[in-house]
């Protein structure tokens, strides 16, 4: 079994009041959350007697936890439960390296002033963003995360904002011109 690490200020996040989100998550994938909440040490193991467990429930739990450890509320993580929905998280120390300037800055540029990069990306890709640490990471359904993905990459490369807002926005254009054309095609 692998076992996860969870950041000390998120341990009581994944708990949830009266244990309801980690109950919750047991509940729904039919595994067992062993957290210790002084270390942080997360294990995660299947209960084979549970009616809802499936073989990659401890997967999709992993991918749920690591979600909420990353910055993400419990309703947003619990939407990796849906079979098209995966979670990408950018490792930007990885991707930028040790200079914490340039992480700050970039995770800036990613969020924007006000927010509104993040609210911009949001709403056009449809997926959830959080810039947690030195992370960013994407919660989306697996055509939007594709694009999300390109968006991201595109700012941290330092492309001007407003081509990677006209990018979102032609493609949730295209996708929204697909969806309305498909809805009214003519049935012969």
């Amino acid at each position: 079994m692998k076992i996860l690490k969870i950041g000390k200020n998120r341990i009581a996040v994944l708990i949830g009041t009266d244990g309801h989100v980690k109950k919750d998550i047991e509940k729904k994938l039919g595994v067992k959350i062993n957290l210790d909440s002084k270390t942080g040490d997360c294990e995660i193991l299947p209960k084979l007697d549970e009616p809802n467990y499936k073989p990659l429930n401890v997967y999709t739990a992993q991918k749920i936890v690591n979600a909420i450890n990353r910055g993400f509320n419990p309703i947003k993580a619990m939407k990796l439960i849906e079979d098209d929905y995966d979670l990408e998280v950018f490792n930007l120390f990885l991707i930028l390296g040790k200079s914490e300037k340039r992480i700050k800055r970039v995770k800036g540029r990613i969020i924007g002033r006000n927010g509104e990069i993040r609210k911009a990306l949001e709403r056009f890709t449809e997926c959830y963003v959080s810039v947690y640490g030195k992370t960013v990471s994407v919660i989306a359904a697996y055509e939007n995360l594709q694009i999300a993905r390109k968006a991201i990459n595109m700012i941290i490369k330092g492309i001007p904002h407003h081509t990677v807002l006209k990018f979102i926005e032609n493609k949730y254009n295209d996708k929204k011109k697909e969806e309305f054309r498909q809805m009214y095609k003519p049935e012969f």
